[in-house]
């Protein structure tokens, strides 16, 4: 069975979504309200409610002791959201720098779709897998939450020889 609750931060109101094996998914604020189709509960990592607006307000937080449910996602899509959820604060790849770290050398397009189904933004920091040019690429969040989100962390990506900053 699912459940959610809500976690307040400085930038709105984020819903969780989880059950026994974990998160199972992450909503910005507005994305999704109260999930009408399953009870509320309080979060059993407690930590989150603490951890995600200590990040929205700047500092550096660690996601990775929070469990998430992999459920629905294919070989490549799991491989791929555990590389980047190994992507320390401020740094960046490219979408193919991600994908040749899974053993796909050309599958960019791929590394993009994947990220796109992402269900757990922030926790899997995805806004760090940007273009080879620089520049910063989709996002499975609402419009403008990547740049806020490398901008939060004053990430920073070479291309060519270039420096560009958030």
């Amino acid at each position: 069975m699912f459940y959610w609750d809500t976690v307040e931060t400085p930038r709105g109101v984020f819903t969780i979504v989880f059950h026994e094996k974990g998160i199972y998914r992450v909503f910005f604020p507005g994305q999704q309200e109260e999930p009408a189709a399953w009870p509320r509960r309080d979060l059993p990592w407690r930590e989150l409610k603490r951890d995600l607006p200590r990040y929205l307000a700047g500092e550096k937080v660690s996601w990775e002791g929070y469990p998430l449910d992999e459920s629905g996602y294919s070989d490549f899509t799991r491989r791929l959201l555990r590389l980047v959820r190994t992507v320390p604060y401020g740094v960046l790849l490219s979408y193919r720098q991600a994908a040749e770290k899974v053993g796909s050398p050309r599958g960019c397009r791929a590394v993009g779709q994947a990220l796109k189904r992402n269900r757990h933004p922030i926790l899997v920091p995805c806004h760090r897998i940007i273009r080879s040019s620089g520049e910063p690429g989709g996002f499975s969040g609402p419009p403008g939450w990547k740049e806020f989100l490398l901008a939060l962390e004053s990430a920073r990506y070479t291309a060519g020889g270039q420096t560009i900053y958030f």
